[in-house]
């Protein structure tokens, strides 16, 4: 074994690195280093690339627009950011945990000194991204119970005001007037929108809005039918767009879907009072009950018959009934029948008045000894109770006092009570009461005496 020691071989192998900085080399700042692993990036790394990962961390739609997420997969993880410009073109919410294959560019963050990934699409792994938009919006307004059953308004069993809410030009529009106008008495409007389109799902929302705000100005609504015929899932996105479902929720006017062929479901066709799978199917159900309105008059009308026929018989037997009653053919023995009872109920009442009367007068007669017994004790008791208060009252009159011998001396001018000799002072004039007068004196000594002087 050598007998060098560890730092002796640690310098002899690192005299050897071919990759020292030259001697002298002059140090190079944190910025000038992360530009040349930018351009090192940017050399070896695609222009653009194409990503497979999981999403986590997800921070959708900040203030300023952008989103930023990370993409990992069991080995490794990347920082992502979208941003607004592209994130404004996503028509899904990012989720944490959902597959994605993200297209962009390799970039290097030189503030916090990091390579991130710049995505210019998303595409769910599994599913398209409409098609995700679409199972996120539905789970959203499922859970604000916008498709619950007990929500939805019925429908008016004949309508004659019909409003369809969709374009001129639509296939739709067409398949809806071949049934409509076999009943020539219904009142037909069209509120022309796209249905189609950027910007669509926008103008269909305020059409419904502006429905339920002026319709009394067109002589009302009964129905609103909002329609159009078949296309892709990309055609008929308008009518999955959340403004859309909320303004047929919060339409006071019930509203009947009919859109795409039967296969097709929009998400507004789970919040509308009633989903035709057809524009056909829409007008069909609007007119369901004007179909056999003929049918139902014709089988009123002979009820109607029927009924008045059955009021008239009855009303004729009853009349027949009434001529051949016993006060038609003898009136005046009825009139008579009831005079006499007239006179035995006044005759009844005149003797149970007496009756009662009669028994009165006993039963007055009989208690006044007892009445008057019981005046004269209450009176007594009264009386003595006076004259035990009297006694009381006398024997504590200050007259009484002044006749054992006391006397009650006042100042003379503001006919104070002397109770103490301390009270008086020489001059005071005074009043002395005794039980038969009174005697005046004026003080020349305060001054008391003893007892026993």
């Amino acid at each position: 074994m050598s007998a060098d020691g560890f730092f002796d071989v640690f310098q002899r192998v690192k005299g050897k690195t071919k990759n020292d900085p030259p001697a002298g080399a002059k140090p190079m700042s944190v910025t000038e280093l992360t530009r040349i692993i930018d351009k090192a990036i940017k050399s070896g790394v695609p222009g653009s690339v194409l990503v497979q990962g999981e999403i986590s961390n997800t921070r959708d739609r900040q203030a300023s627009g952008h989103c930023y997420f990370t993409l990992k997969d069991a080995g490794a993880c990347i920082s992502c950011v979208m941003w607004r410009d592209a994130a404004a073109q996503l028509p899904f919410k990012l989720q944490d945990g959902v597959e994605m294959i993200a297209a962009g560019r390799v970039t290097v963050y030189a503030p916090q000194g990091k390579y991130q990934l710049s995505v210019q699409t998303l595409q769910p792994v599994g599913h398209g991204a409409l098609e995700l938009a679409f199972r996120q919006l539905q789970a959203k307004l499922a859970a604000q119970g916008l498709f619950a059953p007990e929500r939805k308004k019925p429908l008016p069993a004949y309508p004659t005001r019909l409003v369809m809410v969709t374009s001129r030009s639509t296939a739709g529009l067409a398949d809806m007037l071949k049934v409509l106008r076999r009943f020539p008495w219904l009142k037909l409007m069209l509120y022309h929108v796209a249905v189609q389109g950027e910007g669509s799902g926008e103008k269909i929302a305020d059409a419904i809005d502006h429905l339920n705000r002026h319709g009394q100005s067109i002589g009302g609504v009964d129905v609103i039918l909002l329609a159009r015929g078949g296309g892709s899932l990309e055609d008929l996105w308008a009518f999955n767009e959340e403004a859309v479902a909320l303004a047929v929720a919060a339409s006071k006017i019930p509203v009947v879907t009919g859109i795409g062929h039967e296969i097709d479901c929009c998400i507004v066709d789970l919040v509308a009072d009633y989903h035709a799978h057809t524009p056909t199917e829409a007008a069909q159900i609007i007119t369901q009950h004007w179909k056999k309105a003929g049918e139902q008059l014709g089988y009123s009308h002979t009820r109607l018959r029927r009924g008045q026929f059955a009021m008239v018989q009855e009303s004729a037997a009853r009349l027949a009934a009434i001529v051949r009653h016993e006060i038609f053919r003898r009136p005046l023995d009825r009139l008579r029948a009831l005079g006499q009872l007239l006179d035995d109920r006044q005759r009844a009442a005149s003797l149970g008045l007496h009756g009662r009367l009669r028994s009165a007068r006993q039963r007055f007669t009989l208690l006044q000894p007892r009445l008057r017994l019981a005046a004269r004790s209450w009176l007594g008791m009264r009386a003595a109770r006076l004259d035990a208060f009297d006694g009381r009252l006398q024997a504590l009159s200050p007259q009484a006092v002044l006749r054992r011998g006391y006397t009650m001396t006042t100042l003379k001018k503001t006919g104070q009570i002397l109770r103490a000799a301390a009270d008086l002072k020489p001059g005071d004039r005074l009043l002395t009461r005794f039980a038969d007068g009174q005697a005046e004196s004026v003080v020349h000594d305060s001054r008391q005496l003893s007892l026993f002087e």
